[in-house]
């Protein structure tokens, strides 16, 4: 079973890497006062990667609220 899902992971990140790959432009990106153009591959692994810390942070919560 764990080599299943670690197929799974595989393929589901060799998917984000080739959609980050295929959006390579530039993107203005703005907060506040605060704004920027970063290349488009850039925000979407960054999005990504804050996603997958705000889920593990929010079970790591839910957790500890449970015991």
């Amino acid at each position: 079973m764990h080599h299943v899902t670690g197929i799974i992971a595989a393929l589901f990140a060799v998917v984000v890497l080739i959609f980050a790959a295929q959006n390579l432009g530039s993107v203005d990106v703005s907060f506040l006062i605060w704004s920027t153009t970063i290349p488009k591959v850039l925000l979407i692994l960054g999005t990504y990667v804050l996603g997958v810390f705000s889920g593990w942070a929010l079970l790591v919560l839910i957790k500890a609220w449970m015991t």
